[in-house]
């Protein structure tokens, strides 16, 4: 290239990169010039916008009145067990929130619950069976259950209200048939019974090791693989979903499958634990379930949510039911305040909302 094409060359490059130049300088000043309170306005709006905020503010607001004002609150007894009630919550919401996540719902947990708690105790008090081989086992039916429900809503078209609505009745009447309505019980001891209920080095539940891992294993799949991003947009877009290439139909399946394996999981966990399966096992934990689910911000209508929150919402419903227990109240007004609360939860989180907005 010759030199006078090179300095032609030169000045049409400095014609360009001269308002390029002035526009950068023009934006680095007005940043240096902008006032730190938008920055921390800014920041501000983005802390109260985000709902894992809103629910940990509650939850530490009802741990801070329930530690000054309920008497044994801060017991080790009454800790413990709070934390095993929460763990085996948590377990089962974590499947829960994939399935709502993915537009999906399923009423009959507790039902499942109770019915795989009944069959347990069939397999190892009356059968003999070793309790490691009735977890699987349960934890297999669990799976069938799950999926059998899928395919009733994928494949048949019925909404999933109406199927786990039948099964809620369905799965409770199976209970109180398998068991004659009478408990199982045995006292049998070791690395079962240790692990399901025992303590860990004598400082805290064994369940919470369950729960840690099933809640570690479920976030980082939900938020971290291409399957947990799957189930965002069945749940936010279905048509959306299906026309990028996405099988919803099998998305729901995994769903439907994980929360009734789940089931199987807490009932043997359960069973470990007070060495009794009953075929009341499980009335109204649908309600706990999914009131934590509510509570941790999980949309009933899909496509929002996060195990983080529900765990969260566990939490706070286990120290209400705590709380309510110690202060001498009946289980009637712990749902009546568990109601309560999961309205206060969302008026709160609406208005913080409505403050990060503005």
């Amino acid at each position: 290239m010759s030199d006078s094409a090179q300095r032609m060359r030169g000045q049409m490059w400095g014609q360009f990169e001269q308002p390029g130049r002035t526009l950068v300088e023009a934006l680095s000043a007005e940043a240096e010039g902008a006032p730190l309170e938008n920055a921390a306005h800014s920041y501000s709006r983005r802390l109260l916008g985000n709902r894992n905020f809103a629910i940990t503010l509650v939850g530490l607001m009802l741990f801070t009145g329930c530690a000054a004002g309920v008497d044994h609150f801060l017991t080790a007894d009454n800790l413990l067990n709070m934390i095993r009630q929460v763990s085996l919550i948590a377990v089962a919401g974590v499947g829960m929130t994939f399935l709502f996540i993915a537009g999906e719902l399923d009423l009959s947990v507790g039902s499942v619950y109770g019915f795989l708690t009944v069959i347990m105790g069939i397999l190892v008090v009356r059968d003999g069976w070793n309790p490691w081989l009735g977890t699987a086992t349960v934890v297999l039916l669990g799976c069938g259950i799950g999926a059998f429900n899928s395919l009733l809503v994928t494949k048949v078209g019925i909404p999933a209200f109406i199927v786990t609505l039948a099964g809620m009745t369905a799965f409770r009447s199976g209970a109180l048939l398998a068991s004659g309505e009478q408990p199982f019980a045995t006292g049998t001891e070791g690395l079962f019974y240790e692990s399901a209920g025992g303590n860990l080095g004598g400082v805290g539940p064994f369940l919470i090791v369950w729960m840690l891992a099933v809640v570690t294993i479920g976030a980082a799949i939900l938020a971290k693989t291409r399957f947990g991003a799957h189930v965002y947009a069945t749940g936010g877009n279905l048509e959306a979903a299906r026309s990028a290439g996405i099988d919803t139909d099998r998305v729901k399946l995994i769903c439907f499958v994980l929360t009734s394996g789940l089931c199987g999981l807490i009932a043997s966990l359960l069973f470990g634990w007070l060495h009794v399966a009953a075929p009341t096992t499980g009335t109204g934990f649908e309600f706990r379930v999914i009131g934590a689910l509510i509570l941790g911000g999980v949309a009933l209508t899909g496509g929002r949510g996060s195990i983080y929150g529900t765990v969260i919402g566990a939490l706070i419903l286990g120290m209400l039911s705590s709380g309510l227990v110690l202060l001498g109240f009946s289980q009637h007004w712990e749902n009546v305040a568990t109601g309560a609360t999961i309205l206060f939860t969302a008026t709160l989180d609406i208005c913080i909302r409505r403050l990060a907005e503005h």
